[in-house]
């Protein structure tokens, strides 16, 4: 788990200012695993904010990786080749992976990983930091937070009265971040240069901190893979709150029943709800950050872009067949011949009749059906909204850098350059990815190619420089393909 093969060597001890942990080393890296920031929301801080770590006595082992927190099956996990894994709600923790916990003042890049903000972890083997933490000299972090119903659900009863704050985690996240700022010198890191990197969910719950208030100086760069950048408003986040409600089969707003449901009930009543609103148009995810609120008073996105953080330097980027992961196991979806097929079905409900028209020019063009509409909510939902945050931050005069990540393993790929696909060339864990049916038919040789250059530009970038291309303020419509043979396009580029 730790993104090296080598042989452990030494057991660590390092003071954290809640205790003793006790970490691993192999090789060039040690890891700590599981380590607590906060503690455990379970019992009557089930829906509280985060609260601090309880200090213990003696040494805490910090040599397994932990549980993820409580979730349903992703439809993901097909396509990532993801096995089971242990799951608790007592899961509010951090991987650590140093070259050395010598005091050294290191960057740090601090991961939150996607999964729609209803499933994943910090602590599976995907992200393992062992290699990026070792190939950049840096400190790698992983953040495991709430997710699902027990971290955005909705209170307003007991909102106002601080017990249960709508965007709970979002406020691990922001736990998580104080906890590296007090913590991370120990570990051989520099808690003034934080790098936040984010995919998918995790990109958008970046958005959420370069947008709250409590999160100023916390984080001094920031890497948005993959985000489509909503978030629901609060008439969207009662609606789903009553709902939740009566799928759990509990009276509205009952809270104290709801604190001591069994999990099980909890994750049902859940998967309940997302089912309900996949049918509507627009398909809104009903577990997301949720704006309009003291630790979130605007929508992330349109914050990140015009609003305090502007001077916080910002990579962005999509991959170019984000939707395949999806729409590729969708049978319905790949058997339909033309356009008036696919309106019905859910992914094209409601789009509006620019999009179907481009999707139609596409069809007419010889494109298979199902594959226009992926090409077309690819942009609309990743691309538009990169480029969009982009080009807003640049013309106000934040640095901000965008890319594209088309490598696929091989030109007939059934997955393409799918969402998540680039998780692994910027950790360089390409042994932890076996199984995985999007990276079926690569050649290793080629993903050790792709992994150079992605590497290279995160580690550049978490160091504090330009990540190996122009930004948006110089080259307005200036980007980085990653591809077995990469480089920058735009006015003035090779490309």
């Amino acid at each position: 788990m730790l993104g090296t093969d080598k042989p452990m060597m030494e057991m660590p001890v390092v003071r954290t200012r809640a205790g003793l942990v006790r970490g691993v080393s192999r090789g060039a890296v040690t890891a700590f695993h599981a380590v607590p920031y906060a503690a455990p929301p379970v019992g009557p801080l089930r829906f509280a904010p985060p609260q601090p770590v309880p200090a213990w006595q003696g040494v805490r082992d910090c040599v397994r990786i932990g549980p993820s927190p409580p979730q349903n099956a992703s439809r993901l996990d097909a396509v990532m080749g993801i096995a089971s894994f242990e799951q608790s709600e007592d899961s509010l923790h951090l991987d650590i992976w140093t070259p050395a916990a010598d005091g050294a003042h290191r960057p740090v890049m601090v991961w939150l990983h996607g999964g729609a903000y209803m499933s994943g972890g910090g602590s599976q083997p995907f992200y393992a930091g062992g290699y990026l933490a070792e190939r950049g000299d840096m400190v790698v972090v992983t953040v495991t937070y709430r997710l699902g119903a027990l971290g955005y659900l909705y209170l307003p009863g007991i909102e106002a009265e601080g017990g249960a704050p709508a965007n709970r985690g979002l406020l691990d996240q922001i736990a998580a971040l104080r906890w590296i700022r007090d913590n991370i010198e120990a570990f051989g890191g520099d808690p003034d240069r934080v790098t936040v990197a984010g995919q998918s969910a995790g990109g958008g719950a970046l958005f959420g901190l370069l947008s709250s208030p409590l999160a100023r100086g916390l984080l001094q760069r920031g890497i948005v893979q993959s985000a489509p950048g909503a978030s629901l408003d609060l008439s969207q986040a009662r609606e789903i709150a009553s709902l939740f409600f009566e799928k759990a089969g509990l009276g509205d707003g009952d809270v104290q029943a709801l604190r001591v449901l069994d999990v099980k009930s909890i994750l049902a009543a859940q998967g309940a709800v997302v089912m309900a609103f996949a049918q509507r148009p627009g398909r809104l995810l009903p577990w997301q950050l949720i704006s309009g609120l003291p630790e979130l008073p605007g929508t992330p996105s349109a914050a990140a872009a015009e609003g305090a953080s502007l001077h916080i330097p910002l990579m962005l980027g999509w991959t170019l067949d984000e939707m395949h992961a999806w729409h590729a196991q969708d049978a319905r979806m790949m058997a339909a011949t033309g356009l008036a097929e696919l309106k019905v079905l859910p992914p094209a409900i409601g789009l509006p009749d620019a999009s179907l028209a481009r999707i139609e020019v596409r069809i007419a063009g010889g494109l298979a059906p199902w594959l226009a509409l992926s090409e077309e909510l690819t942009e609309h939902v990743f691309g538009s909204a990169a480029k969009t945050v982009a080009d807003r931050r640049a013309a106000l005069g934040g640095e901000t850098w965008v890319y594209r990540f088309d490598w696929k393993p091989a030109p007939d790929a059934r997955y393409g350059a799918c969402h998540c696909i680039e998780i692994p060339f910027v950790f360089g864990n390409i042994d932890c990815w076996p199984v995985a049916p999007m990276m079926a038919g690569a050649e290793p040789a080629e993903m050790r190619t792709v992994t150079e250059a992605v590497q290279s530009a995160w580690v550049d970038f978490c160091h504090g420089r330009s990540p190996g291309w122009p930004d948006r303020r110089t080259t307005p419509d200036g980007m980085m393909l990653f591809n077995t043979s990469s480089g920058p396009i735009g006015s003035g580029l090779a490309g």
